[in-house]
Order: structure tokens, then sequence, then C-alpha cells
């Protein structure tokens, strides 16, 4: 998948609408609510409340209206005992009627690192490939931060001064975080100290800076502010102010594209036809030749044609539609092992730029595929009909 180029920013009365887009193909939508800002990744003080022996998990207090929920995998100690401060991270919001998901293992983000405070160990993005690329990243960086340092895409080719640069960022966030973690009493949120986690936009040029090449926005005002931020920085990000009659969101056609992602059924150019059914267990994506089977004059084309040119489409569709859980897809029948081996590995270096982690388990004895994908909020659909009611509700 490319690297995401541009941003474009649609700013409404009670939400940012930030399109993510990758040489015109639309990659993700965030909706950042004004009213109800998202705190995922958010760092809180919190309080232990109760443990769970036989799901050998807890909650937490954070202070907000549901406890979070900690799993064993995600705590790095034994248990504290109950009423204990407990620093914790929100891995992802709570759904229904369950509670945020939280993690112990911390992380403070950059644009080139991110730092886990009581980790341990240098590791890098799986697109950082090249064996001596990533012994010389981590030759820069292993005495930089004391912890554990994850080296994330941008960071390929980039020199040591700029690596320090990031790291000294990252630091100088922590120890405001840790030494106000110091002096309160739980719960509290941590994060409130640096703004900048709260801005969508700013995250966003955190996390996708490096390849970005244009910033559109739809409000005056913002976009000023966000060039004279760029000047501040000498980022050579372009920052454009989008007025007149067209909405910013007919650029590369992001409404068309949020149109589809909303479709249960995606007709490819080809011909080729993708079915979505979201369940209540897991997502059953159907894939089928249509009429690119064979179109009149033309031989039809083989199964695995068809499922090379299903597999980036489900890839795009499974992150920009944030679908989580369990998936399985049914591709066009192949009975060949080597067909289905390419698929499977199109299908994921397809997905190696979705940030949220998805593991691919293959094909079963009745040829279906399997893989799941972490939940990471709620999926794009609820979040546009959530936003949407609240508008009539206004």
């Amino acid at each position: 998948m490319s690297r995401i180029d541009r941003l474009i920013c649609h700013v409404l009365p009670k939400a940012f609408l930030l399109a993510l887009v990758a040489d015109g193909r639309l990659v993700e939508l965030q909706v950042a609510r004004r009213d109800r800002p998202s705190r995922v990744e958010g760092i809180f003080l919190g309080r232990l409340e109760r443990v769970m022996p036989e799901l050998d998990a807890a909650f937490i207090d954070i202070g907000l209206e549901r406890s979070g929920f900690l799993r064993a995998e995600d705590r790095i100690d034994d248990w504290p005992p109950p009423g204990a401060p407990v620093l914790v991270q929100m891995r992802s919001e709570g759904d229904g009627d369950k509670g945020p998901r939280l993690t112990m293992n911390v992380a403070v983000s950059g644009r080139y690192l991110v730092y886990h405070p009581l980790g341990e160990g240098v590791s890098f993005s799986r697109r950082i490939e090249g064996e001596s690329e990533r012994e010389r990243l981590a030759g820069h960086v292993a005495s930089l931060l004391e912890g554990g340092i994850v080296l994330r895409t941008a960071a390929a080719g980039v020199g040591p001064d700029v690596l320090q640069a990031d790291a000294a960022q990252i630091m100088e966030r922590w120890e405001k975080i840790r030494r106000h973690a110091l002096g309160v009493q739980p719960p509290a949120d941590l994060t409130a100290l640096t703004p900048e986690e709260r801005d969508p936009i700013a995250r966003a040029l955190r996390d996708h800076g490096a390849a970005l090449e244009e910033v559109i926005l739809d409000d005056r005002a913002m976009a000023r502010a966000l060039q004279d931020e760029m000047d501040r920085q000498r980022e050579k990000i372009r920052v454009r102010w989008h007025s007149g009659p067209i909405p910013a969101f007919d650029i590369d056609d992001v409404a068309g594209q949020i149109d589809t992602a909303l479709a249960q059924r995606i007709v490819l150019e080809s011909g080729v036809e993708v079915l979505f059914e979201p369940g209540e267990t897991l997502t059953a994506v159907d894939v089928d030749s249509g009429s690119a089977g064979g179109r009149q004059g033309r031989a039809p084309r083989r199964p695995v044609e068809v499922n090379l040119e299903a597999a980036p489409a489900i890839a795009q569709q499974l992150r920009l539609r944030n679908i989580a859980g369990a998936v399985v897809i049914d591709f066009v029948t192949m009975r060949s092992a080597y067909d289905r081996d390419k698929v499977q590995a199109a299908l994921a270096e397809e997905m190696k730029g979705d940030p949220v982690p998805t593991q691919l388990y293959g094909f079963t004895r009745l040829g279906l595929f399997e893989l799941t994908r972490a939940r990471r909020g709620a999926t794009l659909a609820s979040q546009l009909e959530a936003l949407e009611k609240s508008d009539d509700d206004a």
C-alpha cells in the first residue's frame, strides 16, 4: 500500500472529518468529535478496582463513566492490591456495555519513534525490512531513550540528528506526564498535560507527516494557523485553504469513496464484486467474479486473477470501514496451492500499512480465508451514524 500523501480536513460544527489519501485512494477516514474527543492513546493514573482471577483480568477506574478493562497480556508486573494506583494507556474506547481496553505498556509516540518507558530493546516497523538499515537505525537510537523503542516506518533513511530531536521531544512529554503522576491522586487524566495529543490534525501530522505532501482544510482560520505552525517548524508540507462552490471532499472523489465504504456491495473496475456482511461475531466477505468472469469475445479470467484484483480492495475496505474481530473471506475457489499462497501474500502486502494489528491465518480446508483485526474504536458506519444523530438532536 502506498504511503499517505494527502490529508483533507472537512470542518463541521461538531466534528472534524479527516480523509487520509494515498495516490488518490481513500485509505482512512477519521471522525474526530469536538464535543466528545477521542481518548485512545490517552495516559491515565488509574486505581485498581478489582481483579477477576477466573479471567486473569482487572477493572481499573480511570475517571470515566465506565471502568477500563486490563487483560493479563497487557500487564507489566503482577497485579497490585485493590485501590493501588496503576499507570495505564487506553488502547481502544468502550463499545456498548464494555469499558475501554487498557494496557500498562504505556507508549509515547513521535514522528519517527515510539517510546515505551517500561519496555526494553529496539524493534522495528514491519515495513523497515533491510537488515543493514535496521542495524544502522538501532545503532543511532539505542542510547537515546532508556526503555523500549520502536522505529516507525517513517524512520527509514532518516539521519541521527533528526532521530535525536524526535527522541528529545518524546522525552520532554514523558517527563511532564511522569512528574504529574507522582503528585496526583487517581483517577487522573495525564494526557491533558499534552494537548497536542488531543488535536486530531496534529496527531495525523505526527503519524504521517514524513510522507505527507499536502494538507487541505476548508476552514480559513485553521489553515492559516496550521501554515504558521508549519513555517515555525520549517516543514515542507503544503497547507491549502479550500474555498469555493466545490466541497473539499470532492477532491480525489473522497465523498464517493466514503459512499462506497458504507455500501454492502462494491463493484471493481473490471466487474469483480465484493460483498461485506457484518455480523455480531464475525464479518463475512464474499468475492464474485461478476461480469469480469468472461466478457464477450474474451477468455474467462482465472480465479487467481479475480482474487488478486479483489485482495487490495478488501484490505482497503477493512481499514476504511474499521472492521474488527474475526473476518472470513470467501475468495473464488482456487485449486492450486501455489495460487492460494499468491493471493495470501498479496493480501498480506496490502495490509502492511494498516496501523491496527492484523493476524492472517490463511485458508481453511473449506477454502475460506481467515483473519482477525484488532478493535480500535467503532466502525466507520456507526461513527458517521452517531455524528448524524447528534446533529439531529441539536
